[in-house]
């Protein structure tokens, strides 16, 4: 899986009205690209310190970071800034609205690094460029399926082609559910193990009906029957009856499905002629609702009986004694 990279100019045009950001040397280094969702402090490296400095990170400074270059001599101030431009970061944020040295700027420029000023304070700024980053960077791959909100529950419909899993969503649209992505769906993983379903741009709001053609749901069903994503919960398995013959009937045997590294519970649902495999899926949800809420039906039902078999053993016992 290749790693990601977004540039300078993406995180100045999402990040800018929130931090307040000013490009203090316009038309420079935006194009540089950001593969580490971490933020450096470089106080340590501006004062010759560079054992475990970490290139490739965006680096904030505070007025700690400030006031030590403006004590230093002109020479030496710029030296030490180009050092720091030197060991492959992509761009530097001034935190606090603080001014930061003009001859920085443009060694900043001449290095061709973009120097960015930011309003609000370094743990602030910090806070925020690394919530985004870790968005904006995750692990990123595509599954063959289609994605459903049913009940706030993220369901992945998977099986093979044309086996009816884009008739079962426009079916769960029907009953008031939602549609996130048909066929192509894009994964994106985030900590802590959460997988999170889009839809790809071209087919957003579209599922393909075998024999009918491409639906868009937007516009036949309105807004409120579309996700733009969801968080991916559970998969659901659509099968025909001779591939899932074998199947575990009481629920207490639970399968998975790794995606990305990351775990969900996986249910195989078998096909036969009639069957309502949208209530099936609802069902499916709700259940992994209540298991959320500590209580597993098929548990349940497994201690009820074993209950029972023990209070009817005792009782055997208490007959024996009296006879």
């Amino acid at each position: 899986m290749k790693a990601k990279r977004i540039p300078v100019s993406e995180v100045y045009k999402d990040c800018g009205e929130h931090l307040s950001l000013k490009h203090l040397n316009p038309g420079v280094g935006l194009e540089a690209e950001i593969g580490d969702s971490d933020i450096g402090y470089p106080g340590l490296a501006l004062a010759g310190y560079e054992d475990g400095f970490k290139a490739g990170r965006v680096q904030v400074l505070e007025e700690a970071d400030l006031l030590y270059l403006e004590s230093l001599e002109p020479s030496e101030r710029r030296s030490r800034f180009k050092g720091l431009i030197d060991k492959g970061i992509p761009c530097v944020v001034v935190a606090g609205g603080l001014e930061f040295p003009t001859d920085l700027v443009e060694v900043g420029s001449s290095e061709g690094m973009a120097v960015l000023s930011a309003g609000p304070s370094a743990s602030r700024v910090t806070q925020h460029l690394n919530t985004y980053l870790l968005a904006e960077l995750a692990p990123e791959s595509s599954v063959r399926g289609t994605l459903v909100d049913v009940y706030g529950v993220g369901i992945l419909l998977t099986g093979r082609s044309g086996i009816g899993k884009s008739e079962c969503a426009l079916a769960l649209v029907e009953r008031g559910h939602r549609l996130v992505a048909d066929d192509l769906v894009r994964v994106i993983a985030k900590p802590p193990g959460v997988l999170i379903g889009r839809s790809t741009k071209p087919l957003q709001s579209y599922v393909e009906v075998r024999g009918i053609g491409l639906v868009d749901i937007g516009s036949i069903y309105g807004i409120r029957a579309l996700r733009r994503q969801k968080r991916i919960e559970v998969e659901v398995a659509l099968k025909e009856w001779a591939e899932a013959s074998s199947l575990d009937r009481s629920g207490l045997e639970s399968e998975e499905r790794e995606i990305m590294g990351i775990r969900i519970p996986s249910m195989t649902v078998p096909l036969v002629p009639g069957k309502s495999v949208s209530v099936i899926v609802e069902v499916i949800a709700l259940s992994h609702v209540l298991k959320s809420y500590g209580y597993d039906s098929a548990k349940a039902l497994d201690k009820r009986w074993l209950d029972s078999l023990h209070s009817q053993g005792d009782q055997d016992f208490k007959l024996r004694d009296v006879e």
